[in-house]
């Protein structure tokens, strides 16, 4: 158990574009590590590619369905955030929607668009890929459920609402010291026992 499948991921791509993704593998151990490492080789590979992320989610799907256990599969969500820092493109193929909240906004935005968790299907229509614009002041959250679904002793889950209360409460600060709070908070509210990743 000391070993787990979530994984998270920036890299630049030739023409100048980040990409970001977070995801998580079902179970845990070295079976979920392996995985996890996989993903992220296939990720590193398609990068240099002239190709779409619903393309190249869709080709991601179709190996890892193809070549693992039907009881393992990956919730993932990766964009592209474009040179201009102004658009973000991205597919979410089942995992917990990133939120999105804008400057001046007390509402929040779910990047929830996109398709089938990889792995648990076999490719049969195009993820979709949904393109937001982004201007200054605006804040983008990625997550596991190690973080919406830690426990406390009453065994109550720390839950999307008081996530998003948190980062509402943090949103002026550093992103780094908007991560560091989110951390301490579920920590204190699970009294530092980790019941995920």
């Amino acid at each position: 158990r000391e070993v787990g499948g979530d994984y998270f991921d920036i890299a630049e791509t030739p023409d100048g574009n980040s990409i970001l993704c977070i995801a998580d593998v079902t179970g845990k151990g070295v079976p979920a590590a392996l995985l996890m490492a996989n993903l992220q080789s296939m990720l590193h590979v398609l990068l240099p590619v002239d190709i779409s992320l619903s393309e190249a989610t869709y080709r991601m799907n179709k190996i890892i369905f193809d070549n693992t256990p039907s009881d393992k599969f990956i919730t993932f969500f990766w964009a592209r955030l474009l040179e201009d820092g102004k658009r973000l493109k991205y597919v979410n193929a089942g995992h917990n929607p990133p939120i999105v909240l804008r400057n001046n906004s007390q509402e929040q935005e779910l990047l929830d668009v996109g398709g089938l968790i990889l792995g648990a299907m076999p490719s049969m229509m195009p993820y979709e890929e949904k393109e937001i614009e982004l201007n200054s002041g605006d804040l983008v959250v990625l997550y596991t459920d190690g973080v919406t679904e830690a426990q406390n002793d009453q065994e109550e889950e720390y839950g999307e609402e008081r996530l998003f209360e948190c980062i509402k409460r943090y949103r002026d600060y550093a992103a780094q010291q908007i991560m560091d709070n989110i951390v301490e908070e579920v920590k204190n509210f699970s009294s530092s026992d980790q019941f995920d990743d």
